[in-house]
C-alpha cells in the first residue's frame, strides 16, 4: 500500500516563523487554484526557491545546496491535500509553513555528495497516484521565465514514473498570481526600495577621483546592510567612458572615477525576499552639454510611460509613449532599429524576483491593475546612434512604479535621490 512507504508528517502548523500570515497564504492557495482551473490543469509541482516560498511560507532550509529538491505539490481540487516535498530531517524547518502534510525522501549513501533521486521520485509519484492524478494534467516550472528547481536527471525519471500524466508550463497560472501585489508584499517592496535609494545616495556622495568602481559598490552594500537589507539583489555599478555600455557588469576595481566620468547604478538590495530595481547616473565634474541634452531626453522618455500608468492602460501602451518622445525627437531611426533588433521592452514587473512578468514591451495588450509594480527603464544611446558597439554613451533612469486604484506611485521617490545627474 502506498500509505507503507510513504514518509508522511501531519501536523497542524502555527506558522512559526513563516513567510506570511495565515490568511495571505489561503488567499495566494485560493488564486492559484482558480488559475489552475482557468488553464484546466489538476495539478501544480512547483521546485523553484521563489515559487515555493510563495506558495508555502516556506523559506529558512538550504537552497545552497542545489541537490536538496524541496517541493510543493498543489492539486487543484480543495479537497484535497497540498504537500511539502523534503529531505529526511529537514522537516523540522516545514513548521515555518502553514501546509500541514509533509512527505519527506531519503538520501541515498553519500547525502548529498551521492546520487541524488531515486526516493525523491518514487515519494512523488505515489503521492500522486495516491490522489488519483497519475492521468492528470500537472503543470511546473518548464518555460523561459523560471528554472527548475529539479536536475535534468531526476524529472525526466519524475516523468517516466508517470507516464500518463500530461505535463504543461506553469508560468501562465504562477504570473497571474504573482503580479498582484498584497499589502504586506508592498511594505517589503517600499522598505527595499527606501534602503536602495538611500544607500545609492550615500555612494554617490563617495564619489571622489581615483575611487574604484568596486570601493563605490562597497559602500553602497555596506550602506544598504546597515539600513536593514535582507540581501543585496543586484548591484550593477559601470563607470565611463570605457564601460558605460556594459550594462548589467560586475564592480571592477580596476576601473576608476576621472574627471568626465559617467558612472550607472542599476539594481537595489532585497528586504524579507522581495526586491528594488532601478538605476541612477552620476557624473565626476560637469558633465558635457551633449551628455545633460541626451540624459534629458532618456528621462523625457521614462516620464512619458510613467504618466500613463494607471489601471485598464496596456503595457504596450507604456512602450510606445516612451518610444514617441524619441520620435518626436528626430530620433525615429534609433527607434525602429531597436525594433528590428527585438529591443523593443522598457521594463518588467519586480517582486520576489528582479525580472517578473508580464514585460513592458511592444505590443503587449496585457493591462495594468492596481497592486502591480513595474519597474520601468527605456534607454537612449549618445546621439541616437546605432549599432551598440560604434556607441560611446548610453543614458536612461529607472524607477519602481506602484500601479494605484487611479494612477500610480513612484516607489523610489526624488525626495532621496533625484533622477537627474548627480554632479560629483
Amino acid at each position: 500500500m502506498v500509505e507503507q512507504t510513504l514518509k508522511i508528517t501531519h501536523q497542524q502548523r502555527i506558522g512559526f516563523l513563516a513567510d506570511c500570515t495565515r490568511e495571505e497564504f489561503e488567499r495566494r492557495i485560493r488564486r492559484l487554484r482558480e488559475e489552475m482551473e482557468r488553464h484546466r490543469v489538476d495539478g501544480l509541482l512547483l521546485t523553484q526557491e521563489k515559487n515555493v516560498r510563495y506558495a508555502t511560507a516556506y523559506y529558512e532550509v538550504g537552497w545552497i545546496v542545489p541537490a536538496y529538491f524541496y517541493m510543493v505539490f498543489i492539486p487543484r481540487d480543495e479537497k484535497l491535500p497540498l504537500a511539502i516535498f523534503c529531505p529526511e530531517g529537514d522537516q523540522i524547518q516545514t513548521e515555518a509553513s502553514w501546509i500541514e502534510t509533509v512527505i519527506r525522501w531519503d538520501y541515498p549513501t553519500g547525502f548529498y555528495t551521492g546520487p541524488v533521486g531515486g526516493a525523491l521520485v518514487e515519494a512523488l509519484a505515489e503521492w500522486i497516484n495516491k490522489l488519483g492524478l497519475n492521468q492528470g494534467v500537472i503543470a511546473t516550472e518548464m518555460g523561459a521565465h523560471f528554472r527548475l528547481g529539479l536536475s535534468i536527471e531526476v524529472f525526466d525519471d519524475v516523468r517516466k514514473s508517470l507516464p500518463e500524466v500530461r505535463w504543461n508550463d506553469c508560468e501562465e497560472i504562477i504570473w497571474a498570481v504573482r503580479m498582484i501585489k498584497s499589502n504586506e508584499e508592498l511594505r517589503r517592496i517600499r522598505e527595499a526600495a527606501r534602503i536602495s535609494c538611500l544607500a545609492v545616495r550615500t555612494g554617490f556622495e563617495a564619489i571622489v577621483e581615483g575611487i574604484s568602481e568596486r570601493e563605490l559598490a562597497n559602500v553602497i552594500a555596506a550602506k544598504m546592510y546597515t539600513e536593514g537589507a535582507s540581501e543585496i539583489s543586484f548591484l550593477s555599478l559601470y563607470a565611463g567612458p570605457e564601460r558605460v555600455l556594459w550594462a548589467d557588469s560586475v564592480p571592477r576595481r580596476d576601473i576608476t572615477m576621472r574627471p568626465g566620468s559617467l558612472l550607472q547604478f542599476d539594481g537595489g538590495c532585497s528586504y524579507e525576499g522581495y526586491v528594488c530595481d532601478f538605476k541612477r547616473f552620476a557624473c565626476l565634474g560637469e558633465p558635457t552639454a551633449d551628455q545633460r541634452r541626451f540624459f534629458e531626453l532618456a528621462k523625457e522618455s521614462e516620464q512619458a510611460a510613467i504618466d500613463i500608468v494607471a489601471p485598464g492602460v496596456s503595457y504596450g501602451a507604456l512602450y510606445e509613449s516612451s518610444q514617441q518622445v524619441l520620435r518626436d525627437a528626430g530620433y525615429g531611426d534609433f527607434v525602429d532599429w531597436c525594433q528590428k533588433m527585438s529591443w523593443s521592452s522598457i521594463g518588467h514587473n519586480v517582486g520576489l524576483d528582479v525580472h517578473e512578468m508580464p514585460g513592458v514591451s511592444i505590443d503587449n495588450e496585457t493591462v495594468l491593475e492596481p497592486n502591480m509594480v513595474l519597474a520601468i527603464e527605456p534607454f537612449f544611446w549618445h546621439e541616437g546612434k546605432y549599432p551598440l558597439w560604434e556607441v560611446s554613451n548610453k543614458y536612461g533612469c529607472e524607477d519602481l512604479v506602484l500601479v494605484t486604484e487611479s494612477g500610480y506611485e513612484i516607489l523610489t521617490p526624488e525626495s532621496i535621490i533625484s533622477r537627474d545627474i548627480w554632479v560629483a
